[in-house]
């Protein structure tokens, strides 16, 4: 009998081990993952979001976002708050941890609005009523009332023209504030009318301190992408007269604002220099007198991400370190070389959400084998992981990735995400997926979604590389300000050196190498599809940058692209920025191309998209084809 117990247990095993499947491209659309996340004050609730794609015959739109809570134990289910086909972000518990807001666009609703619902059971109601929809928000330290951001709305003069498609535009001219409001908290009732405490600025982001004292917020003069970006500074609003004045004239672009609970100090992270192009350093301003300390050595070897305060004395930090994550404590009279390293585990980490005195932190992490799911963290690398919206994933079998690193041929190491191929011997077709900003990288985590195939890829025979080149984040700002000036130079160059070091090794057929990506990685898609056509088979890009000239004159963020990318304005670099242009080389592109656009994006206008195309047509490519997507 236990013989036969024994090879009935086997032949199951061999049925589950059967049962794996590889992933395909229609399932990465069924993957789940968690966003955001909040702590309750006491430290036992975690309330989250979860983004779900929407069906492929739903109207177009955003994925969906829901909201669920869960006991950061671990010893319960989740639990749905919000659910449906909603638009929530950003949770929050009140002070008291009696109620739970959350910004909201339901389906039918025409603007996002802040919602509040009892924690222990109740109904979901709205806390404002914007006319132009809320933008950030935050509590009241006692909890009586919500500051929040929202735009004001359009001039009298110009009602009802919007619905008659009547409305005149001058362009950037028409620029409405941001206003900067307070909303008495009603848990329930008639919502009040809000008091307006600051106007005449585009305030982009907002932060109380626990005292209820001040209120830090972020403004730019103007209320322009390109504002947001390279021109907002620091403010602080004094809640008991209502005034308010600039403690931080940021030199780039600014990143997170977190007060001091007694709101005396402001951690912040932002820029180096103006021409940094990410929120790289960590910064420590004394906000009565202005003086700011920069608390990152300069050569750090990472980038400086998140802030927030674990006491009254001491930083805790997110930083990305290559291709993974560290948490580590600062105290605020030190600098980041005298760091406690907390957290260097293998999963990736988002910031966690922490409260003064809770021994019990919660967070968003990912691994290779695992998309973003929320997790209880109570220091060390042990990660309490207390939800599973995938559990589908457990029965698909995934390829092994890894991080490679390969010698440019100017002899500065670079790093990427390499995927192999689930099944198969010898040298395999290779996809190329760069990714865009520059100033981004790919971490050694779950890659896998609709823009990025990944693991998809892998099980359909290919490997796939993702290479995190020279001007990637993550590798400190002498890394990234490698490619300061020289697009489509180095940085592409080190794609190639990739391919060539994993045809080297034996994974990669030199016949059989195909580019992908958008943006940035659509540049280097268009690039590595014209200047070096002889090296890659296959080239699909989308939103991609074509002409660097009139990519300039088009976009939504001239300013940023000319202090942080090139350095200088076209007049200055005219001949440059005309070499590096992938329709500059399109007379000897043989490479068959796909080329994919939205034509409504203001950031790489869809007449980049536009230009590539016809340029390879004029000069008789033989297969290019532009698809527009509305």
């Amino acid at each position: 009998m236990r013989r036969a117990l024994i090879f009935a247990v086997g032949l199951l095993g061999c049925a589950a081990l059967a049962a794996a499947a590889p992933l395909t491209i229609e399932q990465l659309l069924d993957i789940e993952q968690v966003r955001a996340c909040d702590l309750s004050p006491d430290g036992r609730l975690a309330a989250y979001t979860v983004s779900v794609n929407r069906a492929l015959d739903e109207p177009a739109g955003g994925a969906w976002s829901r909201l669920w809570v869960v006991a950061t134990d671990g010893r319960s289910e989740p639990r749905p708050f919000v659910t449906g086909e909603v638009s929530v972000g950003d949770p929050s518990f009140s002070p008291d941890g009696r109620f739970l807001a959350f910004t909201m666009k339901r389906g039918q609703d025409a603007e996002t609005q802040v919602w509040v619902i009892p924690v222990h059971g109740g109904e979901a109601l709205p806390a404002t009523v914007s006319p132009t929809g809320v933008g950030a928000y935050c509590w009241s330290a006692d909890g009586a009332s919500l500051f929040y951001v929202d735009t004001e709305p359009e001039p009298e003069h110009y009602e009802g023209l919007r619905e008659k498609k009547q409305l005149p535009r001058w362009f950037e001219e028409d620029l409405r504030a941001r206003p900067l409001r307070r909303v008495a908290f009603t848990r329930g009732g008639e919502i009040p009318a809000p008091e307006t405490l600051v106007d005449g600025l585009a305030v982009w982001q907002l932060h109380a301190a626990a005292d209820g004292g001040r209120l830090v917020f972020g403004a730019s003069e103007r209320n322009l992408v390109d504002a947001r970006y390279m021109q907002q500074d620091a403010y602080v609003l004094d809640l008991a007269d209502g005034s308010y004045r600039r403690v931080v004239d940021v030199p780039g672009k600014l990143g997170d604002l977190r007060l001091s609970p007694d709101g005396a100090k402001l951690a912040w992270t932002g820029a180096a220099t103006v021409n940094d192009h990410s929120t790289s350093t960590l910064w420590l301003t004394d906000v009565a007198t202005g003086g700011t300390r920069d608390l990152t050595p300069d050569d750090y070897q990472g980038h400086l991400r998140h802030v927030a305060w674990r006491d009254g004395r001491t930083l805790l930090v997110q930083a990305d370190q290559g291709t993974a994550t560290v948490l580590a404590e600062v105290r605020a009279d030190r600098d980041w070389s005298a760091r406690k390293t907390v957290y260097d585990g293998p999963a990736i980490v988002a910031m966690p959400a922490v409260r003064p005195g809770a021994k019990t932190a919660a967070l968003v992490a990912h691994d290779p084998a695992t998309p973003r799911e929320l997790y209880a963290w109570r220091g060390g690398n042990d990660l309490l992981r207390l939800t599973h919206h995938n559990p589908w994933l457990a029965d698909v079998d995934l390829a092994r990735q890894e991080v490679v690193r390969w010698t440019a041929r100017d002899g500065l190491e670079i790093e990427g995400i390499l995927i192999h191929p689930l099944h198969g011997d010898g040298p395999a077709p290779l996809i190329v997926d760069v990714h865009g900003g520059p100033e981004s990288h790919l971490p050694n985590g779950w890659v896998s979604r609709y823009a990025e195939l990944g693991q998809a890829a892998a099980a359909q025979g290919y490997a796939v590389l993702m290479p995190n080149y020279r001007g990637s984040t993550g590798r400190g700002l002498a890394f990234a300000a490698s490619s300061f000036g020289d697009p489509a130079g180095k940085e592409f160059d080190d794609i190639v050196d990739g391919v060539d070091h994993l045809i080297a090794l034996g994974i990669a057929d030199r016949d059989r190498v195909g580019v992908t990506g958008g943006s940035y990685g659509g540049y280097a898609t268009y690039w590595l599809s014209t200047y070096y056509s002889d090296r890659f088979a296959a080239g699909a890009g989308f939103v991609g940058v074509s002409d660097l000239v009139s990519k300039r004159y088009l976009t939504d963020i001239p300013l940023e692209d000319e202090l942080v990318h090139m350095g200088a304005t076209v007049d200055q670099s005219w001949d440059l920025m005309r070499e590096r242009s992938p329709i500059a080389h399109a007379a000897k592109s043989r490479t068959p191309l796909l080329i994919m656009h939205g034509d409504s994006d203001t950031r790489v206008h869809p007449s980049q998209s536009q230009e590539l195309y016809r340029a390879l047509k004029v000069a008789g490519h033989p297969a290019v084809r532009l698809v527009w997507y509305p």
